[in-house]
């Protein structure tokens, strides 16, 4: 049984399979395996995968399923694991050298369910080291690691973290399936919520790569009906995580309407952006905000409850530099909220 799985799901991803793989060449810990999970790619992953598999230095699962979406993919890929424990790499992103040495040596110290490290963003051309040096770990309160994702949540995702495979089987933890949002927030709060043994790390162990030849994305329907995933963990975290539950509902459930009203300001001309903050009810949705730690949050919601136009402006002006969402037809968000 291998120590660690790594689960990576692959949607014609042809252009990155050498790099992640030479990626995993490079580990100074062996002790694990690859597992591809192929959502239908229409270029030649499939074939590519097969043939970097032949000559790896390690175990490569191969597995070919419909288009289904990134969080079938990856269930699937739970299913075919044999490691010890789990974790999940984007195939168009990096790790460390001693990514799997890391968890060997935190593994072989001490206990845990969820290990929870951090991930540096990067442009295509890098660089791939850690901005800063951090060494070991140590145990973290669910509480306190549930309120560190709810201070930040781009600081966290499921690529940050190592995960016991028995603790997932024990709690049956599977990705949502029918949802295009959030079901990767939903997972991490669950399991954190359920999680009796969490250690963290300063380390930056995982390089999340900035695409920029990556497509325009499209701001859609979604973004606001999906919401309802995560609305839907409050009974299990009243359940494992009540003095989570305020945090939960004035931080993170608005902190993800935050999110969709800045794309909205993107994605919509001004004045079709302060028709969907009125038709989405933003001021009541966003006021719990006011005293949110994070002060980009924060203060840009102070200025929408008072001046939604210059809000959308400053949204307009700083937004663009860092965002993809292309101009969006408003004809079906229209629809949407007369329905």
């Amino acid at each position: 049984m291998p120590l660690l799985s790594v689960i990576i799901p692959v949607f014609n991803g042809e252009s990155f399979l050498d790099t992640i793989f030479d990626c995993f060449e490079q580990q100074t810990q062996k002790d694990f395996e690859l597992i591809f999970v192929d959502d239908g790619s229409t270029d030649q992953t499939a074939a590519r995968l097969q043939e970097r598999a032949k000559s790896a230095a390690f175990p490569v699962t191969v597995e070919t399923i419909e288009p289904l979406g990134v969080s079938a993919a990856r269930n699937r890929g739970l299913e075919l694991a044999h490691g010890q424990y789990i974790s999940f790499v984007d195939v168009d992103d990096r790790v460390v050298p001693d990514y799997v040495e890391t968890l060997a040596r935190t593994a072989s110290e001490t206990p845990f369910e969820l290990f929870y490290f951090q991930s540096r963003r990067v442009p295509e051309e890098g660089p791939f080291q850690p901005e800063t040096a951090a060494d070991g770990s140590r145990t973290i309160d669910k509480l306190a690691m549930l309120d560190r994702i709810a201070a930040d949540p781009t600081k966290f995702g499921v690529y940050n973290l190592f995960i016991d495979r028995c603790f997932l089987e024990q709690h049956a933890f599977r990705f949502a399936t029918g949802y295009d949002y959030y079901e990767d927030y939903d997972l991490l709060y669950r399991m954190t919520a359920a999680a009796e043994s969490i250690r963290i790390t300063e380390a930056q162990l995982y390089f999340y790569i900035l695409q920029s030849g990556s497509a325009v994305a499209t701001f859609r329907v979604e973004r606001l009906s999906c919401v309802e995933l995560l609305e839907q963990d409050l009974p299990y975290l009243q359940e494992h995580a009540p003095t989570f539950v305020p945090a939960f509902q004035n931080w993170v459930i608005p902190r993800i309407y935050w999110s969709v009203l800045w794309q909205a300001c993107l994605a919509f001309s001004p004045g079709n952006a302060l028709k969907f903050a009125r038709l989405a009810d933003m001021k009541t949705r966003l006021k719990s905000l006011t005293d949110y730690p994070g002060r980009k949050v924060r203060l840009s919601t102070q200025l929408f409850l008072i001046a939604p136009h210059a809000y959308v402006l400053a949204a307009r002006l700083l937004g663009r530099s860092h965002s993809r969402i292309g101009q969006t037809d408003f004809a079906p968000f229209e629809d949407y909220f007369s329905n």
